[in-house]
């Protein structure tokens, strides 16, 4: 058994380094530095002429707004308040935790990257790994309940609510939206997993740490915008064009970042950048916003409580899904000849 057992490992080496020059000279063929996007210009170019745009429409809107009597005697001390939920300890709590949890996991992350840890993973270490990313932010809180949430029933909780608005949208996300990116943009996950519905189990898991970090993050910027301007209808405007602006950057920064690990590939690298960022974008036009009014604002202006019951917080994010799936699909109809199929 002991000479069958080497060889094996042996053969399973042979074929890891195999692999990796296979990806390697893929990676110089359709590298980011010779490869044009569809313009026939470097994408570098054509990513340049669309973040320079994002920016310009920022500032532009930028100039119209009216800072409101808070924000403009506010000192320099007090500067973060106007990121953080003030209203609310709990959520304030909450993600304050998040970005603690998320940074760990993004330093790891740059650790099995960087080092080329996951070529020694198997599908049971891909879980485990994934899982020790996600599972911090559901227990932890559970386990050592946050000073503001001491005495509070469970499900209501925010850093729960969260939990589960999240859990329920990166399900969605991968079972069904992962599937756009197999039939449109001919993505696929090529390390050895544990699936569901021919998606990586690990990714599941993964899912939801990022996403929880990311809308953590955006909740920060966008309560910035609705704290410190008066409401009118530049404000409104300059909101939507944010989050548009935060939707796309944050899914070209994970695309970028995610090149670097080689078992998530595409046919087209660089429509990755620029049409794969739009796409997955489209996720994040709808989720950012509807996440941040979860517990946004406990009062509402008539004084009353504005509360969200766990039951509300399923359904808007079930609500939220559908309208993804449909932009999803109206987009998929709209610019491609793509048959959308599910893979089994």
């Amino acid at each position: 058994r002991a000479p069958t057992q080497k060889s094996n490992q042996t053969d399973l080496s042979l074929l890891r380094v195999q692999r990796k020059r296979e990806r390697k000279r893929e990676r110089e063929m359709s590298s980011p530095e010779d490869g044009v996007g569809d313009g026939g210009e470097p994408v570098q170019v054509t990513m340049a002429k669309i973040f320079s745009s994002i920016v310009f429409s920022c500032v532009v809107l930028g100039r119209f707004l009216t800072k409101t009597k808070r924000a403009k005697t506010t000192r320099n001390g007090s500067v973060l308040s106007s990121f953080q939920c003030e209203t609310n300890p709990s959520k304030k709590a909450s993600e304050k935790f998040i970005f603690v949890t998320s940074a760990l996991w993004i330093v790891s992350i740059i650790i099995v990257i960087a080092f080329e840890l996951y070529e020694q993973f198997t599908r049971w270490h891909y879980i485990m790994y994934c899982g020790s990313c996600a599972v911090p932010y559901i227990l932890y809180p559970i386990w050592r309940p946050f000073e503001e949430d001491r005495g509070k029933p469970l499900l209501e909780r925010y850093i729960v609510k969260a939990n589960v608005w999240i859990a329920i949208f990166s399900f969605v996300g991968n079972y069904v939206w992962t599937h756009y990116f197999y039939s449109v943009l001919k993505a696929k996950y090529t390390f050895d997993a544990h699936r569901l519905n021919d998606v990586p189990i690990s990714m599941f898991l993964m899912t939801h740490a990022y996403f929880m970090f990311y809308h953590a993050m955006t909740n920060s910027i966008l309560r910035k915008i609705k704290t410190s301007y008066e409401k009118d209808v530049y404000r409104d405007v300059f909101y939507m064009v944010v989050v548009a602006a935060l939707a796309y950057t944050t899914a070209f920064m994970e695309t970028l970042t995610i090149c670097a690990f080689p078992y998530w590939e595409f046919t087209n690298r660089n429509m990755a950048y620029t049409l794969g960022s739009a796409f997955y974008g489209i996720y994040f036009i709808v989720s950012f916003p509807m996440f941040l009014l979860v517990d946004e604002d406990v009062l509402s202006a008539k004084g009353k409580k504005n509360v969200y019951s766990m039951w509300r917080v399923v359904w808007e994010s079930l609500g939220s899904c559908m309208l993804v799936t449909l932009l999803l699909d109206f987009v998929r109809v709209g610019m491609t000849d793509v048959d959308f199929t599910m893979k089994h």
